[in-house]
């Protein structure tokens, strides 16, 4: 498909929606901008304040506590979604960051250290509550072609809010306070992030309103479906212990190499804003074309051959040195947020809208970070950065042979939903 015609089809099939699922889809995008716009804010400051206290070799142990953290709020999240507006969580949810956020900040003004802990791991959970009910809302309104069509510049909007947030944390963050500072600016993003949720309207802020289904829990419906939804997560698992075993590494050359909490933060800025720019690119000029031109399933068993020859070659050529091992997390980190993210999302569509919802619950929220906590329990016995290297082989590789039962799946999946969607 040409240039020409992909947005020529994008403003047919924009024009074609009705007002309601405009207005979802346009404030939906707008709060997903406001969002990433404030996470490199919130998570520099949070990574630099526990990295100054504690050091790198103690990030396994946050990151185990974020998935305990965060399986208890999905079990809360699952309960009244049921039959409570989806608006209403999220305000809850935002109101909790805020609350937390600010409390942390003023207790670590007062000698607190613990609570760099505190600080770290809600940042953890809320940026994947938030983010993924959006994308959930977004995906039961929309059909799957317009979806493929839609993701890259509805991505693209998202990154240009964390290139734009990453730049202002690593131009001023010294002037706004520090991390301190810069770590409000983000949490008061997040709050105008739900008030461009909210005004999404009513019609589709309940379940009951989009499908059949009534009254079931999102993790009730997903109990049909379950071994699709064990092989997305098994995906999501392989791919998250790749990402994080490239941190773990990145993180211990950024300790040996970067002394102070000032400089930690301006780097991670410039680091947030390269990886946001990466998904830049690839959402503008490579998703709106490559999902048009060859299958979801073709771009899924593509991504983990890219890793694997990307690491291996940087690994080798500069295992010691942290400007390649930088480079290789950026791609692995931008790819995650924009090519890899769009093709995971392709693999909801045959499911129904609360399946939608439940699935995101399961894969990721939790198995997302449940991922990342064992491979940080791992990490907390096994801290040899040799280790680390061929972890990350055997997984890029387990990754790639688990996408082909998943897609044999998927089509026994679309029949059996087939009168639902």
């Amino acid at each position: 498909m040409s240039e020409k015609n992909y947005f020529k089809d994008l403003k047919e099939m924009l024009l074609e929606l009705s007002l309601d699922k405009k207005r979802g889809l346009i404030l939906g995008s707008l709060s997903l901008f406001f969002l990433f716009f404030s996470y490199p804010m919130i998570r520099s400051a949070a990574e630099a304040i526990f990295l100054d206290i504690y050091g790198a070799k103690k990030s396994p142990h946050v990151w185990f506590y974020s998935i305990i953290a965060l399986s208890f709020t999905v079990t809360i999240f699952n309960k009244f979604q049921a039959t409570s507006s989806i608006h209403k969580i999220f305000w809850a949810i935002g109101g909790v960051t805020a609350l937390v956020f600010s409390l942390s900040l003023y207790s670590l003004n007062t000698g607190s250290n613990l609570f760099a802990y505190v600080f770290y791991i809600w940042k953890e959970v809320y940026i994947v509550l938030m983010v993924h009910t959006v994308l959930a809302f977004i995906n039961s309104i929309l059909s799957y072609k317009v979806a493929k069509t839609i993701y890259g510049p509805m991505g693209a909007l998202g990154s240009v809010g964390g290139i734009l947030g990453g730049l202002i944390t690593s131009k001023y963050a010294v002037s706004m306070g520090g991390a301190e500072g810069i770590a409000l600016i983000g949490t008061f993003f997040v709050l105008v992030g739900c008030l461009c949720f909210q005004l999404t309207g009513k019609k589709f802020d309940q379940l009951d309103k989009i499908d059949d289904r009534k009254n079931e829990s999102p993790l009730h419906s997903i109990i049909e479906v379950r071994k699709y939804i064990f092989l997305i997560a098994l995906v999501i698992i392989f791919s998250q212990f790749c990402i994080n075993l490239a941190n773990f590494k990145f993180n211990i050359l950024l300790e040996r190499f970067v002394q102070t909490k000032a400089e930690k933060v301006s780097y991670l800025g410039n680091l947030y804003s390269s990886i946001n720019g990466i998904s830049l690119f690839m959402q503008i000029l490579i998703i709106p074309l490559l999902f048009n031109l060859v299958k979801n399933r073709t771009i899924h068993f593509f991504i983990p051959i890219l890793f694997f020859l990307v690491s291996s070659l940087s690994f080798t050529l500069g295992a010691a040195s942290l400007f390649p091992v930088m480079l290789t997390f950026v791609l692995f980190k931008g790819t995650d947020y924009s090519l890899f993210a769009a093709a995971k999302e392709m693999l909801y569509f045959p499911l129904i809208a609360r399946q939608k919802f439940g699935a995101k619950y399961v894969v990721d929220m939790l198995v997302y970070r449940l991922a990342k906590g064992v491979i940080s329990l791992v990490l907390v016995f096994y801290q040899s950065e040799t280790f680390v290297e061929y972890c990350l082989g055997i997984c890029l590789i387990a990754w790639f042979f688990v996408l082909i039962p998943l897609f044999r799946t998927q089509e026994k999946v679309l029949s059996q939903n087939k009168e639902y969607l």
